[in-house]
Parts: structure tokens; sequence; C-alpha cells
């Protein structure tokens, strides 16, 4: 059919063309853009996926950039921590320079000054050292931690030390050995729940000393106060003369050489203030019998400890064979072991040694001028000593009683070491008493860096307050309390190093949460170029097809528009 008012062709190649030049429009704006979506139109689902995914990577990338804010805040803190640590160990080989006997007063008093600047620069590190005005040691908001309470066991035993045992040990060695420390000597209580092996025992350094602790085992007193609870008499007298042997080890270590004084006179000495005639005759017993041979067997055993350096078994024999040689030394001396000990006490590096050298001792015609030469005698004559002794009725032996001296003191098992009530925290003249207080928990402040692109995607770190206090450092005297120093030091290097260890954990945190942000990064970008980039591979191909489509089209419908001039043709 010929018609002139509708061309049907021309329409056709019309609606081709313009199809085509969108085409080619589209194509031409992700090639100049780079990407595939523009705009909505050009995919509304991948739009909406692409926005999720931009979110998350600008969100990572931040939290990247949160992530390295906080490893430089945790390298600024273990820093901090680096520094005082080598303050206080500088601090503490001071300290150990202090307590030897070479120096002088004025030698420890010049020690002090630098002891005084480091605890300046401890003090003025933990208060001043920050990051972006954060105190990383002074943080805002800082709460104490919980308290732990002494025991009901560890309270008993203070309270027991408080009101009878400490006054009452102190009070019979000066009375029976005239031997007291002067008042300033420090004896740090510390009550352990198992020292696995001794009830109790007195640590030092380098006696005469002015620091010292006194250590408890708490399950040994636990069992005892749980028999003592049930009626038992033995077990409360026992824990008496446990603390007086003790005391008897403190004062002799704040008072004479006691590292350079051989085991069976520092043992027997100690077991002399309570007796040890029933411990004696147990072990006799042991042995097959209070005769001739088990006597010297006893005896005998002062071999294991008649040297300076000899290690203490610690078994009952080793307790009746020092008690046996004490009380034998205590017969045969001049004032017997008083004078001894008084001796020993006015000189810091007197011996024992030192002692029988000008004694003028002569035993049996034997002059006695060595303590190789006591033990000697003693191994000849200690049977025969022991054969002499009671050991079957009431008296303990202990000094100053009947048995021992002709005395009139009671030494009696319950008599020894008599009980008071006079509660006090300071019981005794010659030592300044530290207390067991239970264990507190340094102030906390939390922090949270936002390590994630979500809600919630964070990691907290405690910041701890810490100070001269804190670390037990405020206090420091290396001119009389040297050693008393050197544990401070240790506590408070072995806080720091805790602390750096935590600073150090959080950071090999931190770079873990660095790392694994950069690859979500990576990957989420490369979901979102998948969808939102262009292919130029791809939109050139449509390009080159759209551009000879254009050309075709457009002169397809210059042929369409000119199909009407046929019907003119018709008209001629």
């Amino acid at each position: 059919m010929s018609v002139i008012n509708t061309n049907i062709p021309s329409l056709n190649a019309m609606r081709n063309l313009n199809s085509n030049s969108n085409l080619m429009a589209q194509t031409l704006q992700r090639l100049s853009s780079g990407l595939r979506i523009n705009s909505a139109k050009d995919d509304a689902a991948g739009l909406a996926i692409s926005d999720r995914f931009t979110t998350q990577i600008r969100g990572l990338q931040q939290a990247g950039r949160n992530t390295n804010d906080a490893v430089s805040l945790a390298q600024t803190a273990e820093g901090a921590l680096a520094s005082l640590t080598e303050l206080m160990q500088r601090g503490r080989e001071l300290s150990v320079q202090a307590v030897n006997a070479t120096n002088s007063t004025s030698d420890r008093q010049a020690l002090q000054k630098e002891i005084t600047q480091i605890q300046e620069e401890i003090a003025r590190v933990t208060r001043d050292t920050s990051f972006n005005s954060i105190k990383i040691f002074q943080p805002t908001g800082a709460t104490n931690g919980a308290s732990t309470p002494l025991s009901a066991t560890e309270q008993r035993i203070v309270t027991d030390l408080q009101t009878s045992w400490l006054e009452q040990s102190e009070k019979i060695i000066k009375d029976y050995f005239g031997l007291e420390a002067n008042g300033n000597v420090e004896l740090n209580i510390i009550i352990e729940p198992d020292l696995s092996g001794p009830s109790a025992y007195v640590s030092f350094v380098n006696g005469p000393t002015n620091t010292m602790e006194l250590h408890i085992d708490e399950t040994v007193f636990q069992n005892a106060y749980t028999a003592i609870d049930a009626g038992s008499t033995t077990q409360k007298d026992s824990l008496d003369q446990l603390i007086a042997h003790e005391m008897t080890h403190a004062v002799m270590a704040a008072t004479t050489n006691l590292e350079e004084i051989p085991l069976f006179f520092v043992e027997g000495t100690a077991e002399f203030v309570p007796g040890g005639d029933a411990r004696l005759n147990s072990v006799l017993t042991a042995l097959g019998g209070n005769n001739g041979t088990n006597q010297q067997t006893v005896v005998d055993n002062i071999d294991s400890m008649d040297v300076v350096g000899d290690t203490w078994g610690g078994t009952s024999q080793d307790y009746a064979t020092a008690y046996v040689s004490t009380r034998y030394l205590d017969s045969v001396a001049t004032g017997g072991v008083p004078a001894v000990l008084n001796y020993l006490s006015d000189g810091a590096d007197r011996t024992l040694d030192d002692y029988f050298a000008q004694a003028n001792l002569t035993v049996g015609g034997d002059a006695i001028t060595t303590s190789a030469e006591f033990v000697t005698k003693f191994k000849a004559e200690g049977a025969t000593f022991i054969a002499g002794m009671n050991l079957t009725n009431d008296d303990t032996g202990a000094i100053g009683g009947a048995d021992a001296n002709g005395g009139t003191r009671d030494t009696t098992w319950a008599g020894t070491i008599p009980d008071t009530a006079n509660l006090t925290d300071d019981p005794l003249t010659g030592f300044t008493e530290i207390w067991p207080t239970g264990q507190t928990t340094l102030a906390t402040a939390s922090m949270s860096f936002q390590v994630g692109s979500n809600v919630g995607e964070t990691i907290d770190v405690s910041l701890t307050s810490l100070n001269l206090a804190d670390l037990n450092l405020d206090g420091l005297d290396v001119v009389n309390l040297g050693n008393t120093a050197i544990d401070a030091f240790d506590d408070a290097l072995t806080t720091v190093s805790t602390m750096r260890a935590q600073w150090g954990a959080v950071q090999n945190r931190l770079e873990s949460t660095l790392a694994v942000t950069s690859v979500g990064i990576e990957n989420l970008s490369a979901s979102r170029s998948r969808i939102m980039d262009a292919d130029y591979a791809e939109e050139t191909a449509t390009l080159t097809r759209a551009q000879i489509m254009q050309q075709a089209g457009s002169a397809m419908l210059a042929q369409a528009n000119a199909l009407p001039q046929q019907v003119l043709s018709l008209l001629a």
C-alpha cells in the first residue's frame, strides 16, 4: 500500500536510531566516568548493594585509622613502662649496694639521694605520660579494684600474734638471753597458704640486719586451730613455742652475724627458749630407747650442722641434736649461752670461732679455742650429758628453768611461753611490725577502641592507675632499711612487668585486628568494583557497534524518508 501521510518505515527507522543513540550515550557516559552504574536507572539493585559495600569499606577504613591510633597509645604506655623498669632496676641496684656492710652511713646517705631522684622520676612518668591529652596512668574515672580481706584463719593468727605470742617471746628472749633488737628493725609478717615444709621461718639477708620477714604457714595453723577448738591444749602451747623459736631467730638476725654461725648453735638456741626435752625423748624412743648407742647417734648428728654453710635438714633428730649441743655449751661456758650471745652481738662480724678464741674455756682439762674443738668435745661427752638429763619430768629443759640452770622460770609445757591478753598492733619494742592486710587491686578505668565498622565491634582495654604509692616506692630508706627497699623494688618490678606484658598483648591483638581489617577492605572493594566499575573492553565493543548502527540507522532513515516520493510516479 502506497501512502503519503504515514511513513511506517521511516518511523521504524527513527525508533531504532533513537534506541541506538540512547545506547551510545549510555556507553559514552560509562567510558567517560569509568562507572557501570551512573544513576539508579542503570542498575537499581546493584546501586543499593554497592552503597552497602561503600558503607562497610569507609567504616573499615576509619576503623583501621582508629586501630593505628590505639597501637600508638599502647606503644606510648609500653615505652613509659620500659622507662619505669630501667629506673627501678637502678633503684634495686643501689639498694643492694646500700645493705653491704662496707658502706658507712654517709655512703648510704649518698645512695639515698639518687634513690630520691629515682622516686621523683617514677612519680613524674606515671603522672605525665599521656596520649592525645589522655593520662595513661592517671585515667579519668578510675575506680578502685576489689579488696580481698584476710581470711578467718589469717585474722586469727594476726590477733594471736598481737595479743600474746610476739610480746611474750620477745620478753623471754630479753630476760633469759639478754638479747633485744634496737627498735629500728622492720619485721614483715607474711602468712602464706602452704610453705611446703616448715611451719614458720624467718628470712633475711646479711645479719645483723634491720629488715626481715616472718613467714607463717596458714594451713598448719588452721589445722592447729581446729584441734584447739575441739579442746586440745597441747596444740595451743605448740603454737606458742613455735613463734618463740622463730622470734629467737629474728632477734639473733637483728643483733648478730647469724649467717656466719653454725646451724647447731642457731637452731639450738632457738630450741632452748621453749625447751626441747620432749622432742629429744621422742627421737630417742624412735631410735629404740634412751640408751648409750642411741644417745651417741643423736650426738654424732652434729656433723651435719657444725660448719657454716651446712644445709639444715629440719628433721626432729636435727632439732634434738642442735638443742642438746646448745644445752651442753650452756653448761660448760662461763655465763652460759647468754654470755655467748652477748659476745656475738657486740660486733657485727663476730663468729662462734671468735668467741671460743677469747673465752679461755677449758672442759675436762681440754682447752676449747674453736668451734671444731667444741664439736669434738661434745661428741666425746654428749652421750653422757644426755644420760644425765631428765627427759620425762614436767620440765621442758628451757633456759632459766630448774633442769637447765637451776632457775625458777616456769618451764612446764604449758608455762614455758605464758599467754597474755594485751591486744595491740605494736607488741614488739625492738621491731616495727608490718601486718598483712589482704590484697587490693589497683584502680582501673576502661577504654574502648572502635576497631570495626559496626556497633559493638570494639576492643576494651583497662587503664591501670599507677603512681609511686601504688608501687609502694614512696617510703624508701636505704640508709636504715635497705632490705625493705630491695623487696619493694622487687614487688614493683613484678607489677610493672605484668603491665608491660598486658600492653604488649594488646599491641599484638590490635595489629592482628588491623591485618584483618585490611583484608576486609580489599575484598569488599573488589566486590563493589565488580558491580560499579565499567568494563572498558565490553563498553568499547558496545560503542563501536553503536557507532556503526548509528551510521546505518541514519542512512536507512534517509531511504525511508524518500519512499513517499514514489507516489509522484503514479500521479504522473
